[in-house]
Protein backbone atom coordinates (compact mmCIF):
# COMPACT_ATOMS: atom_id res chain seq x y z
CA UNK A 1 0.00 0.00 0.00
CA UNK A 2 2.78 2.26 0.57
CA UNK A 3 3.93 2.38 -3.03
CA UNK A 4 0.37 3.25 -4.00
CA UNK A 5 -0.04 6.02 -1.80
CA UNK A 6 3.08 7.45 -2.61
CA UNK A 7 2.24 7.15 -6.46
CA UNK A 8 -0.97 8.67 -6.13
CA UNK A 9 0.76 11.73 -4.44
CA UNK A 10 2.91 12.37 -6.82
CA UNK A 11 0.57 11.37 -9.95
CA UNK A 12 -2.91 11.28 -8.73
CA UNK A 13 -6.13 8.82 -9.50
CA UNK A 14 -9.61 8.03 -8.47
CA UNK A 15 -9.49 8.77 -5.09
CA UNK A 16 -12.56 6.56 -3.95
CA UNK A 17 -10.95 3.78 -5.74
CA UNK A 18 -7.54 3.86 -3.20
CA UNK A 19 -9.71 5.11 -0.52
CA UNK A 20 -11.73 1.88 -0.92
CA UNK A 21 -8.83 -0.37 -1.07
CA UNK A 22 -6.37 1.34 1.72
CA UNK A 23 -9.57 0.76 4.33
CA UNK A 24 -9.72 -2.66 3.48
CA UNK A 25 -6.16 -3.22 3.53
CA UNK A 26 -6.03 -1.34 7.11
CA UNK A 27 -8.75 -3.39 8.09
CA UNK A 28 -6.92 -6.98 7.33
CA UNK A 29 -3.99 -5.45 9.08
CA UNK A 30 -4.98 -2.91 12.29
CA UNK A 31 -6.97 -5.20 14.40
CA UNK A 32 -8.04 -2.28 16.53
CA UNK A 33 -9.66 -0.48 13.65
CA UNK A 34 -11.40 -3.83 12.89
CA UNK A 35 -13.27 -4.27 15.79
CA UNK A 36 -14.26 0.08 15.82
CA UNK A 37 -15.68 -0.59 12.20
CA UNK A 38 -17.74 -3.82 13.21
CA UNK A 39 -20.46 -4.51 10.89
CA UNK A 40 -19.59 -1.09 8.56
CA UNK A 41 -19.58 -2.12 5.56
CA UNK A 42 -17.86 1.04 3.47
CA UNK A 43 -19.69 1.43 -0.11
CA UNK A 44 -17.64 5.16 -0.67
CA UNK A 45 -14.95 7.17 0.99
CA UNK A 46 -17.40 8.99 2.96
CA UNK A 47 -18.73 6.16 4.37
CA UNK A 48 -15.53 5.26 6.03
CA UNK A 49 -15.80 4.80 9.85
CA UNK A 50 -13.97 7.54 11.05
CA UNK A 51 -11.90 7.46 14.15
CA UNK A 52 -12.16 10.11 16.80
CA UNK A 53 -9.03 11.58 17.63
CA UNK A 54 -9.90 11.10 21.54
CA UNK A 55 -8.90 6.98 20.31
CA UNK A 56 -5.37 7.13 19.98
CA UNK A 57 -4.72 8.28 23.89
CA UNK A 58 -6.26 4.41 24.11
CA UNK A 59 -5.13 2.74 21.77
CA UNK A 60 -2.07 1.97 19.16
CA UNK A 61 -4.16 1.61 15.78
CA UNK A 62 -1.36 0.92 13.88
CA UNK A 63 -1.45 -1.31 10.89
CA UNK A 64 2.28 -3.02 12.08
CA UNK A 65 3.59 -4.36 15.17
CA UNK A 66 3.64 -1.53 17.75
CA UNK A 67 6.59 -2.36 18.75
CA UNK A 68 7.99 -1.64 15.69
CA UNK A 69 7.76 2.25 15.56
CA UNK A 70 10.90 4.27 14.85
CA UNK A 71 8.81 7.73 15.55
CA UNK A 72 6.20 8.43 17.63
CA UNK A 73 4.02 11.72 17.63
CA UNK A 74 2.34 12.35 20.74
CA UNK A 75 -0.81 14.46 20.19
CA UNK A 76 -0.87 17.82 22.02
CA UNK A 77 -3.11 18.41 25.10
CA UNK A 78 -3.68 20.00 28.57
CA UNK A 79 -0.92 19.83 31.45
CA UNK A 80 -3.10 17.00 33.23
CA UNK A 81 -4.92 15.37 30.21
CA UNK A 82 -3.84 12.02 28.83
CA UNK A 83 -1.98 12.80 25.43
CA UNK A 84 -2.35 10.17 22.44
CA UNK A 85 0.52 8.85 20.40
CA UNK A 86 1.02 8.12 16.54
CA UNK A 87 3.21 5.84 16.06
CA UNK A 88 4.94 5.38 12.38
CA UNK A 89 6.72 2.80 11.02
CA UNK A 90 8.74 5.26 8.67
CA UNK A 91 8.49 8.89 8.10
CA UNK A 92 8.79 8.37 4.10
CA UNK A 93 5.21 8.92 2.97
CA UNK A 94 4.67 12.30 6.16
CA UNK A 95 8.07 13.58 4.37
CA UNK A 96 6.40 13.48 1.27
CA UNK A 97 3.30 14.85 1.76
CA UNK A 98 3.89 17.39 4.04
CA UNK A 99 6.53 18.44 1.24
CA UNK A 100 4.56 18.02 -1.70
CA UNK A 101 1.08 20.23 -0.91
CA UNK A 102 3.67 23.01 1.15
CA UNK A 103 5.19 23.94 -2.22
CA UNK A 104 1.84 23.30 -4.44
CA UNK A 105 0.54 25.77 -2.32
CA UNK A 106 3.37 27.99 -1.39
CA UNK A 107 5.84 27.61 -4.27
CA UNK A 108 9.74 26.99 -3.54
CA UNK A 109 9.97 27.12 0.31
CA UNK A 110 13.09 29.79 1.73
CA UNK A 111 16.21 27.75 2.24
CA UNK A 112 17.03 29.17 5.61
CA UNK A 113 14.34 30.82 8.36
CA UNK A 114 14.42 31.15 12.42
CA UNK A 115 11.54 28.45 13.94
CA UNK A 116 9.21 29.13 17.36
CA UNK A 117 7.67 26.12 17.07
CA UNK A 118 8.27 22.92 19.42
CA UNK A 119 11.31 20.93 18.61
CA UNK A 120 10.60 17.97 20.39
CA UNK A 121 11.08 14.36 18.51
CA UNK A 122 7.57 13.81 19.24
CA UNK A 123 6.19 16.88 17.86
CA UNK A 124 4.83 16.59 14.40
CA UNK A 125 4.96 20.20 14.13
CA UNK A 126 8.72 20.30 14.92
CA UNK A 127 9.47 17.54 12.47
CA UNK A 128 7.54 19.36 9.89
CA UNK A 129 9.65 22.56 9.93
CA UNK A 130 12.88 20.73 10.29
CA UNK A 131 12.07 19.36 7.17
CA UNK A 132 11.56 21.74 5.52
CA UNK A 133 14.63 24.03 6.46
CA UNK A 134 17.18 21.72 7.81
CA UNK A 135 19.40 23.61 10.56
CA UNK A 136 16.66 26.00 11.24
CA UNK A 137 17.20 27.57 14.58
CA UNK A 138 14.81 27.44 17.16
CA UNK A 139 13.60 30.14 20.01
CA UNK A 140 10.84 28.00 21.59
CA UNK A 141 12.20 25.70 24.39
CA UNK A 142 8.96 24.07 26.09
CA UNK A 143 10.48 24.88 29.52
CA UNK A 144 11.15 28.61 29.01
CA UNK A 145 8.93 29.56 26.33
CA UNK A 146 9.71 31.89 23.54
CA UNK A 147 13.23 33.53 23.06
CA UNK A 148 11.83 36.83 21.53
CA UNK A 149 15.08 39.18 21.63
CA UNK A 150 16.89 35.84 20.06
CA UNK A 151 14.50 35.20 17.78
CA UNK A 152 14.09 38.72 16.50
CA UNK A 153 18.21 39.01 16.55
CA UNK A 154 17.94 36.01 14.07
CA UNK A 155 15.69 37.41 12.13
CA UNK A 156 17.39 40.60 11.52
CA UNK A 157 20.57 39.16 10.85
CA UNK A 158 19.33 36.61 8.37
CA UNK A 159 17.50 39.76 6.60
CA UNK A 160 20.36 41.60 6.21
CA UNK A 161 22.01 39.03 4.37
CA UNK A 162 19.18 38.78 1.83
CA UNK A 163 18.25 35.38 2.51
CA UNK A 164 14.29 34.47 1.77
CA UNK A 165 13.31 33.42 5.42
CA UNK A 166 10.74 30.43 6.74
CA UNK A 167 9.07 31.72 9.59
CA UNK A 168 6.58 29.56 11.23
CA UNK A 169 5.34 29.36 14.78
CA UNK A 170 2.12 28.95 16.75
CA UNK A 171 -0.21 31.60 17.14
CA UNK A 172 0.74 31.49 21.04
CA UNK A 173 4.36 31.95 20.11
CA UNK A 174 3.69 34.36 17.18
CA UNK A 175 2.03 36.73 20.01
CA UNK A 176 4.73 36.56 22.61
CA UNK A 177 7.18 37.67 19.93
CA UNK A 178 5.05 40.67 18.90
CA UNK A 179 5.11 41.41 22.42
CA UNK A 180 8.55 42.19 22.10
CA UNK A 181 9.39 45.72 21.98
CA UNK A 182 11.62 45.01 18.79
CA UNK A 183 11.57 47.07 15.50
CA UNK A 184 10.13 45.83 12.29
CA UNK A 185 12.25 43.84 10.24
CA UNK A 186 11.80 44.48 5.75
CA UNK A 187 12.57 40.54 4.89
CA UNK A 188 13.61 39.43 1.56
CA UNK A 189 11.13 38.76 -1.26
CA UNK A 190 9.90 35.15 -1.18
CA UNK A 191 10.23 35.03 3.08
CA UNK A 192 6.85 33.01 4.37
CA UNK A 193 5.80 33.37 7.81
CA UNK A 194 3.47 30.81 9.23
CA UNK A 195 1.16 30.57 11.40
CA UNK A 196 -0.47 27.48 13.12
CA UNK A 197 -2.63 26.57 15.80
CA UNK A 198 -5.35 29.02 17.83
CA UNK A 199 -5.34 30.44 21.65
CA UNK A 200 -7.65 27.54 22.78
CA UNK A 201 -9.10 30.55 25.30
CA UNK A 202 -6.84 29.40 27.91
CA UNK A 203 -4.19 31.92 28.94
CA UNK A 204 -4.86 34.68 26.64
CA UNK A 205 -6.59 34.92 23.39
CA UNK A 206 -5.67 37.48 20.32
CA UNK A 207 -8.17 37.86 17.69
CA UNK A 208 -6.90 36.02 14.36
CA UNK A 209 -7.11 38.72 11.88
CA UNK A 210 -5.38 41.35 14.54
CA UNK A 211 -2.38 39.24 15.23
CA UNK A 212 -2.37 37.99 11.12
CA UNK A 213 -1.84 42.34 10.70
CA UNK A 214 0.61 42.90 13.32
CA UNK A 215 2.93 39.75 12.10
CA UNK A 216 2.77 41.66 8.70
CA UNK A 217 3.55 45.29 10.13
CA UNK A 218 6.61 43.52 11.83
CA UNK A 219 7.42 40.88 9.12
CA UNK A 220 7.18 43.83 6.17
CA UNK A 221 7.49 41.52 3.05
CA UNK A 222 6.39 38.22 4.21
CA UNK A 223 3.73 36.31 2.91
CA UNK A 224 1.56 35.45 5.95
CA UNK A 225 0.09 31.87 5.59
CA UNK A 226 -1.89 30.01 7.48
CA UNK A 227 -1.36 25.93 8.51
CA UNK A 228 -3.57 23.46 9.82
CA UNK A 229 -2.62 20.17 10.81
CA UNK A 230 -2.24 17.63 13.49
CA UNK A 231 -0.74 14.58 14.59
CA UNK A 232 -2.89 11.98 13.92
CA UNK A 233 -3.10 13.28 10.01
CA UNK A 234 -0.12 12.64 8.25
CA UNK A 235 -0.81 15.73 5.96
CA UNK A 236 -1.64 19.33 6.35
CA UNK A 237 -3.98 21.96 4.73
CA UNK A 238 -3.23 25.40 4.27
CA UNK A 239 -4.24 28.89 3.93
CA UNK A 240 -3.21 31.25 1.46
CA UNK A 241 -3.12 34.14 2.15
CA UNK A 242 -3.84 33.46 5.82
CA UNK A 243 -7.49 34.73 5.39
CA UNK A 244 -8.35 32.68 2.61
CA UNK A 245 -10.62 28.88 3.21
CA UNK A 246 -7.70 25.86 4.25
CA UNK A 247 -6.81 23.59 1.35
CA UNK A 248 -6.13 20.02 1.25
CA UNK A 249 -4.12 17.92 -0.76
CA UNK A 250 -4.99 16.17 -3.27
CA UNK A 251 -5.40 12.50 -1.96
CA UNK A 252 -7.21 13.91 1.46
CA UNK A 253 -10.84 14.58 1.50
CA UNK A 254 -12.84 16.39 4.18
CA UNK A 255 -16.48 16.02 5.08
CA UNK A 256 -18.75 18.24 7.66
CA UNK A 257 -21.08 16.04 9.81
CA UNK A 258 -23.12 16.72 12.49
CA UNK A 259 -22.02 16.52 15.89
CA UNK A 260 -25.40 14.51 16.85
CA UNK A 261 -26.26 12.10 13.96
CA UNK A 262 -23.13 12.11 12.00
CA UNK A 263 -25.14 12.89 8.58
CA UNK A 264 -23.39 15.08 6.15
CA UNK A 265 -24.19 18.44 7.56
CA UNK A 266 -22.67 22.41 5.50
CA UNK A 267 -21.15 22.77 8.76
CA UNK A 268 -20.16 20.44 11.69
CA UNK A 269 -17.81 18.52 12.83
CA UNK A 270 -14.58 18.05 10.71
CA UNK A 271 -13.61 14.40 9.56
CA UNK A 272 -10.30 13.83 7.63
CA UNK A 273 -10.09 11.17 4.95
CA UNK A 274 -6.02 11.38 4.37
CA UNK A 275 -4.50 8.88 2.03
CA UNK A 276 -1.06 9.37 4.01
CA UNK A 277 -2.45 7.68 7.04
CA UNK A 278 -1.59 4.70 5.48
CA UNK A 279 0.25 3.39 8.41
CA UNK A 280 -2.82 4.08 10.76
CA UNK A 281 -6.45 5.19 10.03
CA UNK A 282 -7.15 6.97 6.86
CA UNK A 283 -10.18 8.25 8.25
CA UNK A 284 -9.74 10.95 11.45
CA UNK A 285 -12.91 12.51 13.42
CA UNK A 286 -11.82 15.76 15.14
CA UNK A 287 -13.85 18.09 17.78
CA UNK A 288 -13.34 20.95 14.95
CA UNK A 289 -15.97 22.63 13.91
CA UNK A 290 -15.77 24.44 9.98
CA UNK A 291 -17.88 24.58 7.16
CA UNK A 292 -16.19 22.16 4.04
CA UNK A 293 -16.57 24.37 0.64
CA UNK A 294 -17.80 23.18 -2.94
CA UNK A 295 -13.72 23.54 -4.00
CA UNK A 296 -13.33 21.19 -1.05
CA UNK A 297 -11.78 23.91 0.97
CA UNK A 298 -12.13 24.43 4.48
CA UNK A 299 -13.20 27.26 6.77
CA UNK A 300 -12.38 26.80 10.34
CA UNK A 301 -14.91 28.02 13.53
CA UNK A 302 -12.97 26.67 16.25
CA UNK A 303 -13.91 23.37 18.44
CA UNK A 304 -16.95 21.76 19.43
CA UNK A 305 -18.72 23.80 22.88
CA UNK A 306 -17.76 21.35 25.90
CA UNK A 307 -14.44 19.72 24.21
CA UNK A 308 -11.05 19.70 25.60
CA UNK A 309 -8.95 22.11 24.49
CA UNK A 310 -5.94 20.56 22.24
CA UNK A 311 -3.15 21.53 19.77
CA UNK A 312 0.38 22.49 19.58
CA UNK A 313 -0.37 26.07 20.44
CA UNK A 314 -0.86 24.36 24.21
CA UNK A 315 2.45 23.25 24.19
CA UNK A 316 3.44 27.02 24.14
CA UNK A 317 0.99 27.69 26.36
CA UNK A 318 1.59 26.08 29.12
CA UNK A 319 5.53 27.35 28.89
CA UNK A 320 4.70 30.40 29.58
CA UNK A 321 1.53 30.23 32.18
Amino acid sequence: MKAAVQSFIRDGGSFEDLALELHRWQRSNNPQYDRFCGDAIASDWMSIPAVPTALFRDLSLTCFDPDQASVVFQTSGTTTGKRGQVRLQDVDVYRLASRTHAERCLGSLPPHGVSFVPTGADSSLGHMCADFVPGMPNFFDSETGVDATGGWDAIRRLAAEGKPLFVPGTAFAMADLLDAEQPAVEVPVGSIAMVTGGFKGRRRSVPSAVLHQRLADRLVGARIVGEYGMSELASQLWSVPVSAPFVPPHWMRVLAVDPWSGEPADRGLLRFFDLANHQTVLAIETADVGTVHADGSVTLEGRLEGSIPRGCSLTVEEANA
